[in-house]
């Protein structure tokens, strides 16, 4: 809490003095209404932001960027004294702003000044709007006050913060399946590697080398020999999204901000398409959270839980990378689920990030690789004749849905 401002209070002194000398009556009035003004500009002004209270919330605090929200801001008045004036000032981080900012003015902050009542309760509401994906932290708020006469001013900043996520906003992404290596069989397929136990379409006659857990007793008793259980092909489309926001081989340097949106609202539409066909999904990234300046990642995993903390895992990445996007992962090839799906989604296919692919490929891996520029045509032929499924986006993908 800082104080600014004085009441010239050695006049005061100076008056009283004289007057208890002179004893003259209209200076002893002078001294003793100096003397009153002087209490009261004191005590108000020690008083003036005592007992204020402030809370702030903020409605929405999950959405999607280009969507408005609303700050509430609650200022109570717990002692019975009212204030003259009263200055708030909501700060905003970058990327928050008013719906629509007056040029030449601040966008760093919205204020409001009004005077609170002794024992009052005051809700106030800025409508804002969120202009890019991330995650911010709305606050803190600075209040202003004074004495009754306007001498001096009192300012305090409150801590209070609320956090916000926007999340990427929805392209046209077409959806790109491709079904994983892996024994857990979850979608019925017309051909597939596993027969799913769950699935019984009916029975045929008994063959040589059948196993003998897969008799129809009841179906062999009807017709009067062996008969075999017949289950519908089934495949896995369980998929790991591994999202690089390097833009250059030198993965230290910043990367190319549209690059690095493009690639982060491909993968957020991906993973949201995933999600809804009921698959598992998980994340891992070379990008660093906004606020805690660590690299996140999601387990692989199914509902809306698994869903909300990968959009906020894109959200919240920032245009840094912690590594290159082979050294990370590689480094999560041990972490990985067997045989599972993993789409690389990448501003380009650098050869570095190539020979990661490859690797993966080796380690039972089906590997899809989507990338905002397309691939050299000599390493994007050496990767397709190893298994390697590559992609681009197209155009069309990269406009806004809707």
């Amino acid at each position: 809490m800082t104080r600014s401002g004085r009441f010239e209070w050695p006049i005061v002194i100076a008056i009283v003095l004289i007057a208890a000398i002179s004893r003259s009556p209209a200076l002893i009035v002078l001294g003793a209404g100096g003397l009153v003004v002087w209490l009261v500009v004191w005590l108000t002004g020690r008083l003036a932001l005592v007992g204020l209270e402030t809370q702030l919330a903020i409605a929405p605090d999950r959405l999607i960027a280009g969507e408005p929200l609303v700050a509430t801001v609650t200022i109570i008045n717990r002692k019975p004294l009212p204030l003259p004036w009263l200055d708030l000032r909501l700060f905003l981080p970058e990327g928050i702003e008013t719906p629509e900012p007056t040029p030449g003015l601040a966008r760093g902050w919205v204020n409001a000044g009004f005077a609170p009542r002794g024992h009052e309760r005051l809700v106030l509401r800025f409508p804002l709007v969120v202009a890019q994906r991330g995650a911010y932290a709305v606050g803190p708020i600075r209040l202003r006050g004074g004495d009754w006469l306007g001498f001096t001013v009192t300012e305090r900043t409150d801590p209070v913060a609320t956090q916000v996520v926007a999340y990427p906003a929805p392209l046209a992404v077409r959806d790109r399946q491709l079904p994983s290596l892996r024994p857990l069989a979850e979608l019925a397929v017309r051909r597939g590697l596993l027969p799913d136990p769950l699935r019984f379409r009916g029975v045929r006659e008994h063959r040589s080398g059948d196993p003998r857990k897969e008799i129809h007793w009841k179906a062999s008793a009807r017709l009067r020999e062996l008969q075999t259980k017949l289950y519908e092909p089934a495949t896995s489309l369980d998929a790991v999204f591994l999202v690089n926001v390097a833009s250059y081989e030198q993965y230290w340097i910043q990367a190319d901000p549209e690059a690095v949106e493009l690639v982060v609202s491909a993968a957020a539409d991906m993973v949201r398409i995933a999600a809804n066909a009921g698959r598992q999904v998980g994340l891992v990234t070379n990008g660093l959270d906004n606020l805690t300046h660590e690299r996140p990642r999601s387990s692989l995993g199914r509902g809306p839980h698994s869903l909300t903390r990968a959009l906020e895992i894109l959200a919240r990445l920032g245009p840094y990378a912690t590594n290159s996007p082979e050294a990370v992962f590689l480094g999560e090839r041990g972490r990985l689920p067997w045989g599972a799906t993993l789409v690389v989604v990448t501003p380009k296919i650098t050869t570095g990030l190539a020979s990661a692919m490859l690797a993966l490929r080796r380690a039972h891996h089906r590997v899809l690789g989507v990338s905002v520029a397309p691939a050299d045509s000599a390493m994007a032929a050496h990767l397709r004749a190893r298994g390697v499924v590559l992609d681009v986006l197209h155009p069309a993908e990269l406009r806004r849905a809707g």
